[in-house]
């Protein structure tokens, strides 16, 4: 069964925080920009930090007042998956745990009717050559590229972003507070 965003929100952060997200109206674009430009600005490039650029565009986002939720999920390139997630990331059971795990998902933030995808790029760019996925974003979009920010329909044929999991707050506080080490 496949289940829909809102199921997966709804879910995994509960009724009042789907319909907070699912009424959220941007009055401004240009603070989306600014909070991406923020974000990867905050964040040194590395291979696989999408879970922390997610929660770091949320984060301030939500700092300025628009709602927004990082999504777990695969992301499939021609029908091949990039990045498989088998799983929603644990969260501290305690405080001061330390969680460290390894996860092979993807993970990228919904706003309203928007796909937010901060570390795709960074991800390919550092990918070799012969890599799938470097090779559609290079075809798609070119080099030097920082954002992909988009209504789903408007995402290239052959990119595709699979939900399966939403981060509540807890999950972001943690990544951010690892983040901040």
């Amino acid at each position: 069964m496949t289940l829909t965003l809102q199921d997966i929100i709804a879910r995994d952060r509960g009724n009042d925080a789907y319909l907070e997200f699912a009424t959220n109206k941007i009055a401004d674009a240009s603070l989306i920009t600014q909070a991406a430009k923020q974000t990867l600005e905050a964040i040194p490039p590395a291979f696989g930090s999408c879970v922390m650029v997610s929660a770091g565009f949320v984060a301030i986002l939500k700092s300025v007042g628009i709602e927004a939720v990082v999504i777990l999920g695969d992301l499939k390139i021609d029908g091949h998956f990039i990045f498989e997630c088998r799983g929603n990331i644990p969260g501290a059971t305690y405080e001061g745990e330390v969680v460290n795990v390894t996860w092979d998902g993807h993970a990228w933030v919904m706003l309203g009717d928007l796909v937010c995808d901060l570390s795709i790029f960074r991800t390919a760019y550092a990918l070799p050559d012969f890599s799938l996925l470097k090779n559609f974003i290079r075809h798609h979009f070119g080099e030097g590229k920082g954002a992909l920010l988009c209504p789903p329909g408007t995402i290239p044929l052959g990119m595709e972003f699979v939900p399966k999991h939403a981060l509540n707050d807890d999950q972001i506080h943690g990544i951010l507070e690892g983040l901040s080490q």
